[in-house]
C-alpha cells in the first residue's frame, strides 16, 4: 500500500490551506476539501492504519491520491530483506572494520578476515576496510569480484583522510581498476602516485591516523548503506561515486568516477 514517500511532507499551512513539500525544497500548495486533505496525510502517513477512509474512496479522494501518486508524494515502501539473507565479508583488524561489523543487522551472515578467492566465492558482498591504500591486493580482489560477480566496497586512509569506495558492482558500475587508472590519468605526475602506491603494498609504514569514535561511525555508517541498498535494490547509494571524507573537518567529497574504456583484455588474477 502506497505510503508517503521518504523526505516528503503533505500538511496545513498556519492559514488553513495545504502545502506539499519535496525532499530538494519545493513547496506546492494543494486545493481541495480540508476533510479530504487531512484524510490523505492520515492515509500517507499510515495513521489509520490498514483501514481507508471512505472519504478517500470516492471519486475526488480517488483522483487526490492519483495526483499524489503521479507528483511522487506517494510510493510504495520497500520490503525488507528476510533475515539472513545477506551474507557479507569484511576484512580488516581496525576501527572502522569493527564498527562495519556491528552495525549490519542482525541475522546477516557475517564473516571476518583477509580477502582470498575462496572469500570473495563465499560472499554477497566483501567489505575491506584498509588502513593505507593496499593496491596489489586489491587489484587481486577487484579481477577475483568480477570473476565471481560478487559486489564489493572498500574503505582507506590517504593522508589525514579517508576515502570511500566507489562499491564495485561487476557488469554494472566501475571497478577498482577503472578507479585505480582514473586517478593516473588525472595526476600530473602519475609515475609518482603509482610509485607511492608500490610503496604502502610494502611492510614499512607509519601508523594510520584513525579518526574518533563519531567519525569511525560515520565511515561505517556509509559503508553499511550502500551495502543494504545494493541488496534492498540492487543500487549501491553512491553509485559510481567516491567519497572524501575529512574527520576533522567534518567535509565530505564527492567525487563521480566514470568506467574507463575497453581496449584491452582484464588482467589474469595472480
Amino acid at each position: 500500500m502506497d505510503r508517503i514517500a521518504p523526505g516528503h511532507h503533505l500538511y496545513a499551512a498556519p492559514d488553513g490551506s495545504w502545502r506539499h513539500s519535496t525532499p530538494d525544497g519545493r513547496f506546492t500548495r494543494i486545493r481541495g476539501p480540508r476533510e479530504l486533505l487531512a484524510a490523505a496525510q492520515r492515509f500517507a502517513y499510515g495513521r489509520g492504519g490498514e483501514q481507508v477512509d471512505p472519504g478517500l474512496e470516492s471519486e475526488h479522494g480517488q483522483a487526490l491520491l492519483a495526483a499524489l501518486g503521479e507528483r511522487g508524494t506517494l510510493a510504495t515502501p520497500r520490503e525488507q530483506p528476510a533475515p539472513g539473507a545477506l551474507s557479507v565479508h569484511i576484512e580488516g583488524d581496525n576501527p572502522v572494520a569493527h564498527a562495519v561489523a556491528a552495525l549490519l543487522p542482525s541475522g546477516t551472515r557475517v564473516a571476518t578476515g583477509p580477502v582470498d578467492e575462496d572469500a570473495v566465492r563465499a560472499a554477497d558482498t566483501v567489505v575491506c576496510c584498509a588502513g593505507w591504500l593496499p593496491d596489489a591486493h586489491w587489484r587481486r580482489v577487484d579481477a577475483w569480484c568480477a570473476l565471481h560477480s560478487t559486489a564489493w566496497h572498500r574503505c582507506h586512509a590517504e593522508g589525514l583522510r579517508f576515502v570511500l569506495g566507489p562499491m564495485t558492482v561487476p557488469g554494472r558500475t566501475v571497478s577498482y581498476a577503472d578507479t585505480r587508472g582514473r586517478l593516473l590519468a588525472a595526476a600530473d605526475l602519475p609515475a609518482e602516485l603509482a610509485a607511492h602506491w608500490a610503496y604502502l603494498d610494502g611492510d614499512t609504514l607509519p601508523p594510520v591516523p584513525w579518526p574518533g569514535t563519531g567519525a569511525t561511525a560515520v565511515l561505517a555508517g556509509l559503508l553499511v548503506e550502500d551495502v543494504l541498498r545494493l541488496h534492498e535494490t540492487g543500487t549501491p547509494a553512491g553509485h559510481d561515486v567516491q567519497l572524501v571524507v575529512d574527520a576533522a573537518t567534518a567535509a565530505v567529497e564527492r567525487h563521480r568516477v566514470l568506467p574507463l574504456p575497453v581496449t584491452a583484455p582484464a588482467e589474469a588474477v595472480r
